[in-house]
């Protein structure tokens, strides 16, 4: 499929599969370097980076725990500017080293508002990892995201994850709104 409608909206294939599970297996190939005997704790972003984290977390090979959380930001295809927690963190993060998995990094202001409250709870460490992280629009300058899938342009996108109005998270590739 090259264009598919979505509600209202007509979309593109811009990334297919087979480049999204490359960028997972680099993504995967960081951490287990850097975490190989740290058994770290990923926080995964509902609902959004579920897929993501679902095929991240089958390539590793060290040892490690995970759990939720869940903020909605968006309305339609773009951000309210408004940060609703959903679904706190359940676990104690206190000395551990963390890994926050986010399917995307926008504008960063939900991201900031996580790392507030993870670091809160005095984690060893903190790292984010985003399956794509969108520089251009990224309002949060200090934002250190270490470990990013693809730098993608400023253009909504659906698909392996990414929804538009809670649709389209289960395709396989990311699609590209076409421009009216």
């Amino acid at each position: 499929m090259k264009r598919i409608h979505i509600g209202d909206k007509e979309f593109e294939l811009s990334i297919p599969e087979k480049e999204i599970l490359s960028a997972v297996n680099k993504v995967s190939q960081l951490i287990q370097r850097d975490y190989a005997d740290k058994n770290p704790l990923f926080v995964i972003v509902l609902n959004g980076a579920f897929v993501f984290a679902a095929d991240l977390l089958r390539t590793l090979d060290i040892s490690y725990q995970f759990t939720f959380t869940k903020f909605s930001s968006y309305e339609g295809t773009s951000s309210t500017g408004t940060i609703t927690e959903q679904l706190p963190i359940g676990e104690d993060l206190a000395g551990r080293h963390v890994i926050i998995l986010e399917d995307i990094v926008d504008t960063g202001y939900s991201m900031q508002y996580l790392l507030t409250k993870v670091r809160s709870q005095h984690p060893a460490s903190v790292e984010i990892c985003a399956l794509s992280f969108k520089p251009s629009n990224c309002k949060v300058k200090d934002l250190n995201v270490k470990y990013i899938g693809m730098n993608l342009p400023d253009d909504f996108i659906v698909g392996y994850g990414l929804d538009y109005n809670q649709q389209g998270r289960g395709l396989r590739d990311i699609y590209t709104l076409v421009k009216e």
